[in-house]
C-alpha cells in the first residue's frame, strides 16, 4: 500500500492544483483547514507526509504542524508558503521540526524532490521502529529467561534465612545468583555479573548458571559427591568460559556453606567482596580470590574460609548498586553501602535490604539505574525478632 500524503491549504484552488500535479506519482489526500486536517490524521492516518500552508485563518501552519507532530511524531512535515522570510523559516524548523520549507509557487520538480526525500526519511523511521520493536521483544525474552534462572522463593536450608532484591535495569543486564542445596550438610551460593548489557549479557549469564548445577559436574565430585572446592570451581569456569566464547568476561563470588556448622569456604573472581555484619563488631570483608573469569588463569584463585556465628549476616551485591550515580555523577560507592548496612543491622534481613536499596535511590534522587541491582542477605541462625526473614522475598 502506497504511503499517504496530506496537503493542507485554505485555498481550494491551490489544493486542486497541487493534487492534479502530484496525484499520478503519490497517494494524495487534501484538507481545507487545520481542523479538518487534524481530524483526518486522527481518523484516517497515518500519513507519511503532511504539507501545510503557513498562513491560514483558523490556525497558522507552524502551530498546526506542531500539533501534527504531537499526534503523529513519525509524520514528516513540510511547509509551503508564499510569504517566506528567514525569521519565519527558523521558527518553523526549530519549533515545528519542519523537514523542508518551500516557497510558493513551487514547480513540480522542486515538490517531487522534497516529497521523495521526505518519503525516504519516513521509511527510515519506520524501519527503525520495526527494528526497535524486534529488539524490545528480544530483550523481554532474554529478561524472562534470565528471571527463570533466579530463585523464586526461600531455599529450604536449615539454620539459614536468605533474602534478596533483584531490580533489572532498563536494559537487560548480566546479573545472576542462586543458593543451591548440595546435600544434607552443604549448600552452594554464587553471585555473578557478566560484562555489558543487553541480550548477549543475559544469555551469557544464563549459560554460566546452567553449569552451576549439582548434576553438571562443576559443583560436586562425580565419584564421592563431595563439594568441589570453590577455587577449583572458578578455575574450571575460567577454562570453559574464555572471553572469546561470548566476547564477554564476568565476575563471580562462589561459596560452599556448611549449614550445620556455619563454616564458609569461598573464592571470588573479581567480584565486589561480600561482607559480614556481626552484632557489636566492625564489618568483615570476604576478599580472597583472584581476577575475573575469562582471562585464562593468569592469576591463581585464592580460597578463603570463614566461621559464621549465630545471627551473622552475609551481604552480597553486584556493582550495579555501588556504581549507581547521583545526578552529579558521583557513585553510591562501597563505603555508603557498608555504612547503611551497619546503621540498620538491627532490622530484619528483608527490611535491611529495603533500607539499602532506598538509600541508594535517595542518593540518586530516583534516577533509573543503568545496570542490574542485586542485593542478598544470608543470615545464619534463627532469631525470633527476624522471623519475617523466612518469607519468600525475591523482588524481581
Amino acid at each position: 500500500m502506497p504511503y499517504k500524503i496530506l496537503l493542507v491549504d485554505d485555498e481550494p484552488e491551490v489544493l486542486a492544483s497541487l493534487k492534479a500535479l502530484l496525484r499520478k506519482q503519490y497517494s494524495i489526500d487534501t484538507a481545507g483547514s487545520p481542523e479538518k486536517a487534524l481530524a483526518k490524521i486522527k481518523n484516517s492516518g497515518p500519513y507519511a507526509i503532511v504539507v501545510s500552508d503557513l498562513r491560514m485563518p483558523e490556525m497558522d501552519g507552524i502551530r498546526f504542524l506542531i500539533e501534527v507532530r504531537r499526534l503523529s511524531p513519525e509524520t514528516i512535515r513540510i511547509m509551503l508558503t508564499g510569504h517566506a522570510d528567514v525569521a519565519t523559516a527558523l521558527v518553523a524548523v526549530n519549533e515545528g521540526h519542519i523537514f523542508r520549507f518551500l516557497e510558493k509557487p513551487a514547480n513540480k520538480r522542486t515538490l517531487t524532490n522534497a516529497l521523495d526525500a521526505a518519503l525516504q526519511q519516513y521509511r527510515l523511521i519506520e524501519e527503525l521502529k520495526e527494528k526497535r520493536k524486534i529488539l524490545e521483544e528480544d530483550l523481554k525474552a532474554a529478561a524472562f529467561i534470565q528471571k527463570s534462572f533466579l530463585p523464586t522463593c526461600q531455599p529450604d536450608i536449615d539454620s539459614f534465612h536468605i533474602n534478596w532484591k533483584f531490580q533489572p535495569s532498563e536494559y537487560v543486564g548480566g546479573d545472576m545468583f542462586n543458593v543451591i542445596p548440595l546435600d544434607q550438610k552443604y549448600a552452594a551460593f554464587y553471585m555473578l555479573d557478566v560484562s555489558g548489557h543487553g541480550v548477549s549479557s543475559a544469555l551469557a549469564a544464563v549459560s554460566v548458571a546452567q553449569q552451576l548445577h549439582p548434576l553438571s559436574g562443576y559443583l560436586l565430585d562425580m565419584e564421592d559427591k563431595s563439594p568441589i572446592p570453590p577455587a577449583k570451581v572458578l578455575e574450571t569456569l575460567d577454562k570453559d568460559f574464555p572471553i572469546e566464547r561470548f566476547e564477554k568476561h564476568f565476575t563471580i563470588f562462589y561459596a560452599v556453606i556448611n549449614f550445620k556448622s556455619g563454616e564458609i569456604r569461598y573464592s571470588s573472581a573479581g567480584h565486589p567482596p561480600p561482607f559480614i555484619i556481626r552484632k557489636h563488631a566492625p564489618p568483615i570483608m570476604l576478599d580472597k580470590g583472584g581476577t575475573l573469569i575469562g582471562l585464562g588463569g593468569i592469576v591463581p584463585f585464592e580460597e578463603g574460609k570463614f566461621q559464621l556465628q549465630s545471627e551473622d549476616r552475609l551481604i552480597a551485591f553486584t556493582d550495579g548498586i555501588i556504581e549507581y550515580e547521583s545526578p552529579e555523577g558521583e557513585d553510591f560507592g562501597k563505603e555508603r553501602l557498608i555504612r547503611c548496612a551497619v546503621d540498620h543491622r538491627q532490622k530484619s534481613p528483608n527490611e535491611l535490604i529495603e533500607k539499602i536499596y532506598d538509600s541508594m535511590m535517595q542518593f540518586g534522587r530516583g534516577r533509573p539505574h543503568q545496570d542490574d541491582v542485586t542485593i542478598l542477605c544470608l543470615q545464619f541462625g534463627n532469631s525470633s525478632e527476624n522471623s519475617d526473614a523466612a518469607a519468600c522475598s525475591a523482588e524481581t
